[in-house]
């Protein structure tokens, strides 16, 4: 798991913002499973559980 802390605005570090970081996350030019792992940093730092499916689509969209 990677820490969202300086990947992920602090605007969305709360867990209201589930489809704003999924959002972030797709649009970011990074590799699948480091998205991946940001996704789940963040669900933990903010208390919101990720789906399978919100993990699977991140890391679909990565450039590995």
């Amino acid at each position: 798991m990677e820490s969202p802390t300086g990947l992920i605005p602090e605007a969305l570090m709360n867990a209201g913002m589930k489809k704003q970081v999924l959002d972030y996350l797709l649009a970011q030019a990074w590799p699948g499973d480091f998205k991946r792992q940001v996704l789940a940093g963040w669900g933990k730092v903010v208390g919101n559980a990720i789906t399978l499916a919100d993990s699977n689509s991140v890391a679909a969209s990565g450039w590995d």
